[in-house]
């Protein structure tokens, strides 16, 4: 890819001062988050889906975390999504946690995850 099309490229950065790299999430304004697939045990029962969606945003919400792009509204027994920090990158130790914390819950028997990602200009 041309230089001046990549959004990372060194001579395209230096081009820009601090406030446009602020603008536009690059540098060292990059925000990093990461992408999750999950497998259930079973098929979930739209009562048990909500169950589910409920216990991994208040999860989120107690560390910091939004959550995004898990579930359909339907019965699954697969589902992904993607996971930023509310300011800023989500750091290794949350990235961590909230694995953890998915991988013990009763529903979910797989769990998948991404590296970090710039959550703004990244591939999904």
């Amino acid at each position: 890819m041309k230089n001046w099309l990549n959004r990372h490229s060194n001579s395209r950065i230096r081009r820009l001062n601090q406030r446009q790299r602020k603008k536009y999430h690059l540098a060292e304004f990059v925000e990093l988050g990461f992408h999750l697939t999950l497998r259930f045990k079973q098929l979930l029962s739209e009562p048990e889906l909500e169950s589910w969606i409920n216990a991994i945003c208040d999860e989120a919400e107690r560390t910091h975390l939004i959550v995004g792009g898990f579930s359909s509204g339907m019965t699954a027994l697969e589902t992904d999504g993607f996971v930023v920090a509310e300011h800023g990158s989500v750091s290794e130790a949350q990235r961590d946690a909230f694995i953890a914390f998915l991988r013990q819950h009763p529903l979910v028997a797989e769990v998948d995850a991404g590296e970090l990602v710039d959550s703004w200009y990244g591939q999904l």
